[in-house]
């Protein structure tokens, strides 16, 4: 995908997975955008308190590690086995908030990647009382300096139709 002077828009992709069906989505999303602009994805849970804020979405085993790593072992799968996407240049990395919040941690390790776009679902798992976005997303679209892809589950948002 190339902007309207003809050169590539995305060329790092960091995607924050939280073990959601939002962030699935998001993932998926992810890999058929870096495998269309040949981008580079780094793909990135967020470790915190003892629970894996992403991964596990509750009680934490080993401080989350064993959920992350499992989760991103399958990533990995996907990246490099081509699937549906064909190959794409992929990192995985588990990120240790160190007491900092996770929005605040993602921005970090997109900086840090000089990621072009962040991809992440619109919902994490303890966000299902807010009916539009969910405040880890919120907070990253609310601070963000590059542009910010957000994937709905369309099932999240079924759940609160009037």
């Amino acid at each position: 995908m190339k902007d309207i002077w003809g050169t590539v828009m995305y060329k790092r992709i960091l995607v924050a997975l939280d073990g959601s069906l939002s962030a699935s989505l998001a993932l998926e999303e992810a890999l058929k955008l870096a495998r269309s602009v040949d981008a580079m994805l780094m793909v990135a849970c967020v470790v915190s308190h003892g629970i894996c804020d992403p991964v596990s979405g509750g009680m934490g085993d080993a401080g989350g590690h064993v959920s992350a790593h499992r989760q991103l072992d399958r990533v990995r799968a996907l990246c490099a086995g081509g699937g549906l996407h064909g190959e794409v240049r992929c990192i995985t990395q588990i990120i240790d908030a160190h007491g900092a919040s996770i929005p605040d941690a993602l921005m970090q390790a997109a900086q840090a990647f000089e990621a072009d776009l962040i991809v992440m679902g619109a919902h994490g798992p303890r966000d299902v009382r807010r009916h539009l976005i969910g405040s880890v997303a919120e907070a990253v679209l609310r601070s963000s300096h590059v542009p910010v892809l957000t994937v709905r589950d369309a099932q999240h948002d079924a759940a609160f139709a009037i």
